[in-house]
């Protein structure tokens, strides 16, 4: 199933719905809503949307238990939440179902997808089904998938540091998606290695997802961005290495991008794909770093010049000195790093985004835009719009602080957290189907500011958080 575009999601939903307006849509009345929606969409409205985001509830996973123990307390508080998955599956898979009866695909998932490729996060797994009454085939599913069908943005900010002086960048991130069952099931999650030890890492993910779509640790933050299409996709060729990959990950023989990810964000023992491709670590647990993690996926080579094998994907790394979105595909990578401002959403590097192509894996081919089929359009139009609002906003909202100083100023002091955090939530960077946004801060390994909406966002919160000339 293709993941769903804004639109489709409104009118599954029914919240307030903004296509781009003529005007100045923060001055659009009620009057007007009512007009364009009808009375039976606006109450849906005023049930569904919401203008009061909340921080997701923290758990603590203490990595020295038995992976099946490590998730109880996650499961205990979602329990009934997380049965809702046997929906979410039937949503998912809902074209192939129209083909295959329901009853015999579902007997087929639960024989096929029976692990994930890494041990020990399929240990943790079968706790959670376990604790939960979910079967094994749905968490295998949801874990192997879910990162196919995210909208995100994902980017790095410089601003002020708590030193006199300093600055450093910070990693802002939105991940939005069309099941709202979802919504209710975001959490922060603090990686120990004993219970009564620091935290050595943090990820705002799923209850009932074991991998990482958006991580911290000190000196590396990361986060995944789904990515509508791949590389030659005209090519059969291409298409069946692609394709096969994939399932090759639904039947647990490769990793999803997730696991990779968690490697990276974890310690592991040197037995880990991740850690085979740099051979230079000679330690039996390794604390992988921001070059590290570029030398794995591609964004830089001094190790390997083969990345990891992966789904197509954006991803986003930061250490707080730079930050560098990677433009990933199954066997080849593109990046491009900055040490200003950065931003990625769901559409794919233009020709002046990459400063030094040269020094990158080159593209087989092209993307055919012809290919592409309307729902990917129009995701990629949507992911355009969140990128270019997102880069005017930080622009506008630096010339205006500058402005505001005194003369002779530190400009490299001008933007603060607060502005990121402003900056994040403008309309369309949040919008009606974003489930969390979230500021990690590289350089300390926490996350300084999270909030996630449990309905969509509503006219209220559009219209006061619209971005200027959008």
């Amino acid at each position: 199933m293709p993941p769903k575009t804004r639109s489709q999601s409104l009118q599954e939903d029914a919240p307030a719905s903004y296509s781009h307006p003529g005007g100045d849509a923060s001055s659009e009345s009620a009057a007007s809503v009512r007009h364009r929606h009808g009375p039976v969409q606006e109450q849906a409205m005023k049930k569904k949307a919401s203008d009061k985001p909340t921080e997701p509830p923290t758990f603590a996973i203490d990595l020295s238990l038995p992976p099946e123990e490590r998730y109880l307390e996650v499961c205990a508080a979602f329990k009934d939440e997380m049965r809702g998955l046997t929906s979410l599956f039937d949503e998912v898979v809902g074209g192939i179902t129209q083909v295959i009866p329901e009853w015999l695909f579902k007997r087929i998932c639960s024989l096929m997808l029976r692990k994930v490729y890494d041990g020990e996060e399929n240990a943790e797994l079968k706790g959670i089904s376990k604790a939960t009454g979910v079967e094994m085939y749905l968490l295998v599913c949801f874990n192997v998938l879910l990162d196919l069908f995210m909208g995100c943005s994902s980017g790095g900010a410089r601003i002020r540091a708590d030193t006199a002086g300093g600055t450093k960048m910070v990693h802002f991130r939105t991940l939005d998606w069309g099941m709202p069952a979802l919504r209710r099931v975001v959490v922060q999650l603090e990686y120990k290695l004993c219970s009564d030890g620091p935290i050595i890492a943090r990820s705002i993910t799923y209850a009932g997802f074991v991998g990482v779509l958006t991580g911290v640790k000190e000196g590396l933050s990361m986060s995944l961005n789904f990515r509508p299409t791949h590389d030659n996709s005209s090519s059969f060729r291409s298409n069946s290495r692609y394709y096969g990959h994939l399932v090759l990950v639904l039947l647990g023989l490769r990793r999803s991008i997730s696991s990779n990810l968690r490697s990276l964000l974890l310690p592991r023992s040197e037995s880990n794909s991740v850690l085979n491709l740099l051979r230079h670590s000679k330690k039996r647990e390794v604390q992988l770093d921001y070059n590290n993690a570029l030398n794995a996926v591609g964004g830089r080579t001094p190790y390997t010049t083969r990345p990891l094998t992966t789904t197509a994907c954006y991803l986003c790394f930061s250490n707080a000195t730079e930050t560098t979105v990677v433009e990933k595909d199954r066997a080849s990578a593109r990046s491009r790093s900055d040490k200003k401002f950065i931003v990625v959403t769901n559409t794919d590097f233009s020709p002046a985004d990459l400063k030094d192509p040269s020094s990158h894996a080159p593209r087989t081919k092209e993307v055919d835009k012809a290919n592409f089929t309307a729902i990917l359009d129009e995701l990629a139009e949507e992911a355009q719009d969140r990128k270019q609002c997102a880069e005017q906003n930080w622009k506008r909202m630096r010339k205006a602080n500058l402005a505001s100083k005194p003369p002779g100023s530190n400009a490299k002091e001008a933007m603060g957290l607060e502005d990121v955090i402003e900056m994040v939530q403008k309309f369309p960077t949040t919008n009606e189907c974003t489930h969390y946004a979230c500021v990690m801060d590289p350089s300390d390994g926490t996350i300084k500011w999270c909030r996630k909406w449990d309905k969509p966002v509503g006219a209220k919160w559009i219209r006061a958080h619209m971005s200027e000339g959008w």
